[in-house]
């Protein structure tokens, strides 16, 4: 993002690219969902994946991250419109660390040549704006207790399900 600074763009990144805020809010829908010890057990996994995924970033470990990033978020979503309970609590931290390393996979910041300090600076900044998105929507998701509400995030969920699914699909449509 031109004129807002390496740190600054690098916390904007994941709230600009629809990949990215897809899963951030289907996990901390999904989370939230599911109570306070889900969401706790998602950050245990989110965090290190997080950062593992950002220093592996740009290193073309995986070529391109998006697709399987889009597939977990419809995956998240249909699982938020069903309420699905049976998911075992065990499996939030596998889950949180899945998104979070796909998430930091693609977040390499563009430029030629950028020098260490900024390179930094940006992957710093991604990792404070997506772990403040999961923790923004997990935290709203959590607190979601009247009938209404939770109505309210299954139709979010089903939005976020499509939504995942039609960029998916312009994907292969648009080359």
């Amino acid at each position: 993002m031109q004129g807002v600074g390496d740190f600054y763009g690098g916390i904007l990144h994941p709230l600009v690219v629809p990949a990215h805020v897809l899963a951030l809010v289907m996990l901390g829908l999904l989370a939230g969902q599911r109570g306070m010890a889900a969401v706790r057990r998602t950050y245990l996994g989110f965090l290190p994946a997080l950062v593992a995924g950002l220093a592996l970033s740009g290193t073309g470990f995986v070529d391109d991250p998006e697709p399987l990033l889009l597939l977990a978020s419809a995956v998240m979503g249909l699982l938020v419109v069903l309420q699905w309970r049976v998911l075992p609590a065990g499996l939030f931290p596998a889950v949180g660390a899945t998104v979070a390393l796909l998430l930091g996979l693609d977040s390499a910041p563009e430029g030629p040549g950028l020098a260490p300090g900024p390179y930094v600076a940006t992957l710093a900044g991604t990792a404070l704006g997506a772990f403040a998105c999961l923790l923004l929507v997990a935290d709203l998701s959590e607190r979601a207790s009247a009938g209404w509400q939770r109505i309210g995030l299954r139709v979010l969920g089903s939005w976020g399900a499509a939504s995942a699914t039609l960029v998916y699909a312009m994907r292969w449509l648009v080359p």
